[in-house]
């Protein structure tokens, strides 16, 4: 509806639909609904206690997120603040959706049709060009309408939307990932119109409206050598475990020439799951455990030795969680599927996509030099974009240097595989008096990890106005092996507040 109305939905949450034009400049035509949801404040919106609404969003569906993680965020922040994630333009429930693929089972058959990685075969580069291709011919044959109105400048209006909508003039909003574009952009079009902002995970926005996607990988590595260290210190509890870190890659790099050889052909015990585990699978999922390293690398070493046993169930039960596994008359349920709405964003704000596959080729060899990771990467951005001529309206590509009416809070990790620290770094220089908060971890997002003492920062931040001291360098509590330390010892009531809620944040963020 035109108006805020909730309705009780899920268990113990409300649902909202926000109606706003499709298009900004043609305020009475076509209509999109905004998808939210939200932990309603413990404290009534007339009470003098009442703080207001904070947006989230995790760089997809806020939807989903605040389902599973809401209440840990109202736990660190306080119960008088209302906890709202929203999906972006063409995610998750938020209608129209972008959908190239009819149903599930479309989706999960052109996600089996995935060649190997590029370069693994001697034609899988120009299958992966010809893939994207196709998909952009798709897309612009089934989903151009809703994929044109899905700019990050458009979502930012939403944003301020909704804040009105709670009337209210000024946003508080926690953004991560791709949410960091949201929010910065935000900034840049409304400064004046902040309460507080926090981006976190923070992507590099020039890069990012370049379409070019050259600067994500520059940390990634430092990744890799932590786990072969820890691996090497933490003994007979890292099941990967060699005399030296050195030896532990080797180990590792092993296991991959052996399986890029010798794919395994893994069925279940009832016969019911079945697949092969090859290289290209293997590595895809390695880098995914970057993202959430005390979790899935530590997982992934247990994945790898199974693999150097000729084991691969682990690896396969593992890849199976990442796609879509269709259901005959099933209810909708939490996350829905954004891999669609994804490609549209990305690829129709890129100023320079369909590189041409000669171009593509060069950037792979050029990133190659930075990350072992490097043909995940642009097979994920460069090759999905190869083929897409859909271009968003209401493009906005900077400038991100405002001075903004509250100074911004940035969160950057010391080892992000896709955020690397330099763009936070870069994103604090651009705005004005805002500060840098960085967490001496690996992972993706202030969430990769349990640190009390950021989160600390955090709530001190939207409660109370105060940014940490420039140039602060947060801990963390956790290991890739062994039991993690609780370096953060609870002294007042709000301190363990903190404490727990970092914790559960930790936890429900890794399922």
């Amino acid at each position: 509806s035109p108006e805020l109305r909730w309705h009780d939905c899920f268990q113990n949450r409300q649902c909202a639909r926000l109606e706003v034009p499709l298009d900004y400049n043609n305020p009475t035509g076509e209509k999109a609904a905004i998808a939210m949801l939200r932990i309603k404040a413990k404290t009534s919106p007339t009470s003098k206690k009442y703080r207001g609404p904070i947006l989230f969003n995790p760089g997809d569906a806020g939807v989903a997120m605040i389902n599973t993680m809401g209440e840990s965020f109202q736990k660190l922040l306080g119960e008088e603040y209302d906890i709202v994630g929203f999906d972006p333009r063409g995610v998750g429930v938020t209608t129209p959706p972008v959908a190239i693929f009819s149903d599930q089972y479309e989706r999960a058959a052109w996600d089996a049709r995935t060649p190997p990685l590029i370069n693994s075969t001697s034609d899988s580069f120009i299958h992966a060009y010809t893939r994207g291709e196709l998909l952009g011919e798709l897309a612009a044959k089934r989903t151009m309408h809703a994929a044109a109105h899905v700019s990050t400048a458009t979502v930012a209006r939403d944003m301020l939307t909704i804040t009105q909508a709670h009337g209210r003039d000024k946003l508080m909003y926690w953004g991560f990932s791709y949410g960091t574009v949201l929010g910065a952009t935000y900034a840049a079009l409304y400064p004046d119109n902040i309460e507080r902002l926090v981006i976190d995970g923070v992507v590099d926005f020039d890069d990012y409206y370049s379409g070019s996607w050259s600067k994500n990988l520059y940390d990634t590595d430092k990744i890799l050598q932590l786990f072969y260290d820890e691996c090497a210190a933490a003994g007979l509890a890292c099941p990967l475990y060699a005399n030296s870190s050195s030896l532990v890659q080797r180990r590792v790099e092993e296991i991959f020439m052996a399986i890029q050889v010798s794919p395994l052909a893994v069925v279940d015990g009832t016969g019911s799951g079945y697949g092969v585990v090859d290289h290209s699978m293997l590595k895809r999922d390695f880098f995914t455990a970057l993202y959430s390293p005390f979790t899935d690398l530590n997982q992934y070493a247990h994945i790898l030795a199974a693999v150097e046993r000729g084991d691969g169930r682990l690896a396969l039960t593992y890849n199976q969680k990442f796609h879509v596994q269709p259901k005959c008359n099933s209810e909708p349920t939490l996350p829905i599927e954004t891999l669609d709405a994804t490609a549209a964003i990305m690829c129709g704000e890129g100023q320079a996509v369909n590189f041409g596959f000669a171009r593509i080729a060069r950037q792979f060899e050029q990133l190659s030099q930075v990350s072992k990771f490097a043909d995940v990467v642009v097979e994920r951005t460069t090759l999905t974009c190869a083929g897409w001529e859909i271009k968003v309206k209401n493009r906005y590509d900077g400038p991100f240097n405002s001075t903004t009416r509250f100074p911004l809070l940035i969160i950057g990790n010391t080892m992000d595989p896709v955020t690397p620290l330099v763009g936070a770094k870069k994103a604090a220089h651009g705005f004005k008096d805002s500060v840098l908060l960085t967490i001496d971890t690996p992972g993706h997002c202030s969430y990769a990890a349990t640190s009390p003492s950021a989160m600390k920062h955090v709530r001190r931040y939207f409660r109370e106005g105060l940014l940490p001291p420039p140039g602060t360098v947060c801990e963390i509590e956790d290991k890739l092996f062994g039991i993690p330390e609780e370096g953060f010892h609870a002294v007042t009531k709000e301190d363990k507040a903190v404490v727990d809620a970092a914790r559960a944040i930790w936890r429900h963020s890794h399922g």
